[in-house]
């Protein structure tokens, strides 16, 4: 039994035959990193990707982990979020197994690891705790 699809507010329609010409005009959005606590590895993070329209902006989201310097990949590639109702050649809703493919295709067509990998650059590594004694020399 095919399971039912659960859209954001505001969920905009794309035909899933227009999704390379529709890979060309999404931009991204915004990157936000997870630093792992303590001495744990694993810096990861979310990276939002749009398209804006007059009077609304579909979007695509998802998790990304580094696995070395400065190389990253999705965490799951077919966990991509969105509020995109993708549509077949009739005008019926993708079911959710071929919507998460097909999804997981328009990711692949982005150039998104490098706007990530500059956002990782750029940003500015948690300051650590001062010891008692680093807070008495200070």
């Amino acid at each position: 039994m095919p399971t039912l699809i659960q859209l954001p507010e505001g969920s905009v329609c794309w035909p899933a035959s227009a999704l390379s010409s529709a890979a060309l005009d999404v931009v991204h959005s915004r990157t936000q990193i997870r630093r792992p606590r303590g001495n744990a590895r694993g810096v990861g993070g979310t990276t939002r990707w749009e398209r804006s329209y007059a009077d609304s902006s579909a979007w695509v989201e998802w998790d990304w982990v580094e696995i070395g310097e400065g190389t990253i990949v999705q965490a799951d590639p077919l966990n991509v979020r969105s509020n995109v109702l993708l549509l077949d050649e009739r005008g019926r809703p993708l079911l959710s197994s071929r919507r998460r493919a097909t999804l997981a295709t328009l990711v692949y067509l982005l150039p998104w690891q490098g706007p990530v990998l500059d956002t990782l650059r750029h940003a500015t590594p948690p300051q650590r705790g001062r010891t008692p004694d680093e807070r008495l020399a200070a």
